[in-house]
């Protein structure tokens, strides 16, 4: 049904008609012959210009981007272009690799790699003005305690890394380094600093070469300068002041001198001025022309050389030896924690001496410590100074400029051979503070600052290291970068830190039994308690020492450290060399290798039987540091004192006997306060009870019981 019409028996003629298009399509041939496939395949009216037969020459038309989309960032292709491309004869195949070729965008070869270029300094404006440190004036009573002035400075100096101290018309310290002892017999090497115009490498860096050096164009960009230096010869400070006069007036006076011959004038100036000396000191580092050396000491040893500053003499001198502003007693002071170590390269004061356009390059002060620095004679120095709160973005600057170095070169630091302008780091956006010094004046550098400086002529000047409280968060981070890079420290700081703490309780127990508030009482108190800095501090500090205690691998031994275990040398852990003040872990199989809490599989290959963990306190005994310092309780201020071996009681409630409070109990030492409290009462009248203290510190707590010893399940104690 349906198909009826249709013939099931088609003869061969027939097929034509049956196979015959419908009506209105009668414009294409059944049977198209050989020639007539372009004709069949024709674009529609008005696509006639694309052929459909390409050449060999024609691919790179076909494959061109249009106009405005041709792209500039490069790319890696996956796969090579092969030599027969699907599609595309042996010519087009060519033409192809042409095309490729004349696009630099496209990276087709994989064994070569992108060139890398150093960054190149901009070029620095003459009229950038950097913003000038702060200047104080203190007065005679503010002037007498030295760290209670500077910790009063903090808040408005710490921004600028950086400030300036005139001390009062009276404080006019002899300097000893003009007697004739120290003028004319000491010596001391110097280094050769030498800023050349034509070579930038210095023999510490390798630097990549610049392609484009010899662009002329205003708005190109200036390489960054390199500062040599070299081993010069010995000198006295008399044949040195010598050295530096006469170079000082062949550099700046010699055009002066001939402008006068040739006008007949007389008037030529004595000394080139800071702005001069400024001035040419940036021709240095931006733009040298001619090589140019100069002589600086640096570093040199006060004990051997000679302090600036009396140690002993007569009695008008007596105030300048016990001043804290000596730069001798600054480490040491109370309140700086530099006095609970003995390291003699940060706690021994340093000498400087410069002369004309004689630079420190750019530096941070060993641990981050605090610096103060005195002018004793000379020219003015000017210095330079990038605040902590900026000093990554600081080192991320002066990173980019090297970009590749051998592992050698790697492990050393370059930030203090790179003469890098302070202008030009303020046209990247780093602050950068500028403080002149004068004679007879201080300069603080506050803890983390990079600082650089350039002297006016010959000076000498003094510097020294403390560290007080607001020091401690510094060292912590610098700790922790020392122990990731394995890099050793010069200070520990769980000995500084538990040390303070020990102090801290002392003073607080002083000022809970007598109300005195002297300095270091009120020091003490404010930096405690539930809120305080520094108790917070130690309780951070004992929080982790008990986290990696909990996680020790394997059952270790429990040993408990000598007292003395410090005297002989310093514990540093075989992986990372962090410090084991407060504890370690020790192998059988060797006596004198340690290993910290986070390296004990590092130590051998010995198993854990063999191994012991040191400890100078247990969990137990930090925990009533803790209670001391933020609750202010006065039985763990007892407590802690028979628990700390270097634990000195105060004057008030110090026992009559030559052992001390050592060794007795808790209950046994309150009697005795307090049966001393009741004769002072007796002689004095208006002396509180030991007992009524005590109820008021612990409020309704009650006595603390005395905990086990260790709280470590992993070994017995030995």
């Amino acid at each position: 049904m349906g198909i009826e019409g249709v013939n099931t028996s088609s003869k061969s003629g027939s097929v034509d008609k049956l196979l015959s298009p419908p009506p209105g399509f009668q414009g294409v041939k059944k049977s198209p012959k050989s020639g007539s496939v372009d004709k069949l395949l024709s674009p529609p009216p008005g696509f006639e210009g694309v052929k459909t037969s390409l050449k060999s020459g024609d691919v790179d038309k076909l494959l061109s981007p249009p106009p405005g989309f041709e792209s500039q960032a490069r790319f890696v292709l996956k796969k090579k272009v092969q030599e027969q491309i699907n599609g595309f004869d042996t010519g087009d195949a060519d033409s192809f690799q042409k095309l490729l070729n004349r696009r630099p965008w496209i990276v087709h070869d994989h064994t070569t790699k992108p060139e890398i270029r150093p960054r190149r300094l901009p070029r620095v404006s003459k009229k950038v003005v950097l913003e000038e440190a702060p200047v104080f004036n203190p007065t005679e009573g503010e002037f007498n305690d030295t760290l209670l002035y500077i910790a009063s400075l903090h808040n408005i100096s710490e921004p600028h890394g950086i400030c300036c101290v005139v001390p009062p018309p009276s404080w006019d310290p002899p300097c000893l380094l003009g007697e004739r002892k120290i003028w004319e017999g000491s010596r001391f090497f110097t280094q050769v600093q030498i800023f050349d115009g034509v070579h930038t490498d210095d023999p510490k860096i390798k630097k990549e070469p610049d392609a484009d050096s010899d662009d002329d164009d205003d708005d190109t960009f200036d390489k960054v300068k390199f500062c040599r230096t070299e081993l010069g010869n010995g000198y006295t400070l008399e044949t040195f002041k010598n050295f530096a006069d006469s170079y000082l007036e062949s550099h700046f006076r010699v055009k002066e001198k001939v402008l006068a011959s040739m006008y007949s004038s007389t008037s030529v100036d004595a000394w080139p001025t800071v702005a001069d000396v400024e001035k040419e000191f940036r021709k240095l580092l931006e733009n040298p022309l001619v090589e140019l050396g100069v002589l600086y000491g640096n570093n040199i040893d006060t004990k051997t050389f000679g302090s600036g500053f009396p140690l002993s003499g007569s009695s008008e001198s007596r105030k300048y030896k016990a001043s804290g502003w000596n730069l001798n007693n600054t480490a040491k002071l109370p309140g700086s924690l530099l006095s609970f170590d003995d390291c003699e390269s940060v706690c021994v004061p340093r000498l400087s001496v410069g002369m004309c356009l004689s630079s420190q390059l750019w530096k941070s002060e060993k641990e981050r410590l605090y610096s103060l620095c005195y002018l004793h004679t000379g020219a003015p120095r000017v210095w330079y100074s990038v605040a902590a709160c900026h000093r990554h973005k600081f080192k991320a600057f002066m990173e980019s400029f090297v970009p590749k170095m051998s592992g050698e070169q790697s492990k050393k630091s370059y930030d203090s051979v790179m003469a890098m302008s302070p202008y030009a780091l303020h046209m990247e956006g780093i602050p950068v503070t500028r403080c002149v010094q004068n004679r007879g004046q201080y300069v603080i550098l506050f803890p983390g600052t990079y600082y650089s400086a350039v002297d006016c002529g010959f000076n000498c000047l003094e510097i020294a290291n403390f560290a007080t409280l607001d020091w401690l968060p510094h060292k912590e981070v610098d700790a922790l970068h020392n122990q990731e890079k394995k890099i050793k420290s010069l200070l520990s700081y769980d000995k500084l830190l538990f040390g303070a703490a020990s102090e801290a309780v002392k003073c607080l127990k002083e000022y809970s039994l007598t109300k005195k508030e002297t300095a270091d009482n009120m020091r003490w108190f404010n930096a405690c308690g539930k809120e305080g800095m520094f108790s917070n501090t130690v309780k951070s500090r004992v929080k982790k020492e008990k986290s990696r205690v909990h996680f020790l691998s394997g059952p270790l031994k429990l040993q408990k450290m000598e007292e003395s275990s410090d005297d002989v040398s310093k514990r540093a852990c075989c992986e990372c060399f962090v410090d084991l003040h407060l504890s370690a872990v020790r192998c059988s199989c060797s006596a004198d290798r340690y290993s910290c809490l986070s390296h004990t599989r590092n130590l051998c290959a010995c198993p854990y039987g063999k191994k012991s963990f040191l400890y100078r306190y247990s969990i137990d005994e930090l925990n009533i540091l803790v209670e001391a310092l933020e609750q202010r309780k006065l039985s763990s201020m007892f407590k802690w004192g028979n628990i700390d071996g270097n634990y000195c009681a105060s004057p008030a409630i110090r026992s009559s006997q030559p052992g001390g409070d050592k060794g007795k109990k808790t209950d046994e030492v309150m009697q005795d306060a307090e049966t001393g409290g009741k004769e002072q009462m007796k002689t004095r009248g208006k002396v509180r009870s030991i007992m009524d203290v005590k109820e008021e510190n612990d409020n309704e707590s009650g006595p603390v019981e005395p905990k086990p010893l260790f709280c470590c399940q992993h070994g017995k104690e030995t």
